[in-house]
């Protein structure tokens, strides 16, 4: 569920470019419709710990998958039955739908690793889901481009088409329509098709509790937000996971409009995504597993790790904007071992959470974490609203506004406390 939300999600970023070209469609609609998404995530989580305290997972992962069905239901038809004159209309609305679902596989997270898994287990299963929601986020990246070329990319793709069409304009047309029909068709889909998953085996509960903390009762919503005021280590992590991942994620969103300012194509960039988040899957469960077995050395790890990812954003903005000689190899080594890091540590960084808020319920303080991580996501999506702000020329603005996030990440991560 969590990978085909990611999926979804991060749709129309990958093919800025294209739909700019042949449907109208400005930088601001792509950050607007990303934006929805992220604006929606928030009632969700905050609808999440209170109806997970009168219900069960399953219930709620059940919920959640049909919503999602649904809006895979309005993707179909917005390209088979319904003109697509009113595709912006229908992305919006799957958009909507879609964010306000993306808060369960990721508040969910901490509440299914803690009660299905033993404590050495559990980071190493964090890890495995933080790696199925990014591998879902890096499909776009390659599928996008590649149904959906630039115009400048399309020349040797012409031979697909109607053979009665043409003008050059009505056969550029038809091809980007055929093509967005299969796009659009490939996730309305699998959205469907993870209800029909969920459906057919999703427990409400493990069989077995695998440790006592899993059966303790945990605190009211009420009382749990009241001790969370009072834990300044909670709230240390929590920012820093923000200013990670949430930066990460609203930069990834709008990557490729980003990157076009840097003269790097849809396709490079595409390339670029879904090889970074491809080599983080290996990398969540790799550090997760290492975090397991090294438990009093968590803290470390974790501003190792931001260090490194830190510092391999920096040379790879270094490349972009031509500070040095732009080396493509390095590029490529950069970004990728940079979003290695990033992703890297977002296992830690829960666990950490879920350490340091006991006996607050895992719902309420992975909701606050992932509550965080949408609004610094917005401010990618916001800022490019803004055409005043930030013009065409300016948007490697956002190259420093990532940097800036991760080193504050930093500084507040040496300032956590290692709960024993």
């Amino acid at each position: 569920m969590g990978m085909v939300q990611g999926f979804v999600g991060n749709a129309w970023g990958p093919i800025a470019s294209a739909m700019k070209s042949q449907y109208g469609w400005s930088d601001q609609t792509t950050s607007l419709l990303a934006m929805w998404m992220s604006a929606m995530f928030i009632p969700g989580a905050l609808l999440f710990p209170w109806i997970m305290s009168w219900t069960n997972m399953r219930f709620v992962i059940l919920a959640n998958t049909a919503l999602m069905a649904l809006a895979g239901v309005i993707k179909i038809l917005s390209v088979t039955v319904i003109s697509l004159d009113y595709l912006l209309y229908s992305a919006t609305i799957t958009q909507i739908i879609n964010g306000f679902c993306g808060a369960v596989p990721f508040s969910g997270v901490m509440y299914v690793t803690v009660n299905w898994f033993p404590t050495r287990e559990r980071i190493v299963a964090t890890g495995v889901v933080m790696a199925t929601l990014n591998s879902g986020i890096a499909i776009p990246f390659l599928l996008g481009p590649v149904l959906i070329p630039e115009p400048s990319e399309n020349s040797t793709l012409q031979t697909h088409l109607h053979p009665f069409i043409t003008d050059d304009k009505d056969h550029d047309r038809h091809f980007y329509d055929q093509r967005l029909l299969w796009y659009l068709v490939i996730q309305g889909v699998s959205m469907i098709l993870s209800l029909v998953f969920v459906a057919i085996y999703f427990p409400s509960r493990p069989q077995f509790a695998p440790t006592a903390s899993a059966v303790t009762a945990r605190l009211s919503i009420t009382e749990g937000l009241c001790v969370l005021l009072r834990r300044g280590n909670f709230w240390l992590i929590a920012f820093a996971y923000a200013l990670t991942s949430g930066t990460f994620n609203g930069y990834g969103l709008t990557f490729d409009v980003i990157m076009e300012r840097s003269n790097i194509t849809q396709k490079q960039a595409g390339l670029l995504g879904f090889v970074g988040l491809l080599a983080s899957v290996p990398t969540n469960i790799l550090i997760g597993s290492m975090a397991a077995f090294f438990s009093r050395w968590q803290k470390f790890l974790n501003v190792a790790i931001l260090t490194v990812g830190t510092l391999s954003f920096l040379g790879f903005v270094a490349e972009i904007e031509n500070w040095i000689p732009r080396d493509m190899a390095v590029v490529w080594v950069l970004y990728v071992f940079g979003t290695m890091c990033i992703t890297g540590v977002v296992p830690l960084l829960f666990d950490m959470s879920t350490e340091s808020s006991h006996p607050v319920s895992e719902e309420l303080s992975s909701t606050i974490m992932v509550l965080g991580n949408q609004m610094m996501c917005n401010v990618f999506t916001v800022i490019l609203q803004i055409p005043h702000l930030i013009s065409n020329e300016d948007k490697d603005r956002l190259n420093y506004v990532l940097l800036a996030s991760y080193v504050i990440a930093i500084l507040l991560s040496v300032s956590t406390e290692l709960q024993t």
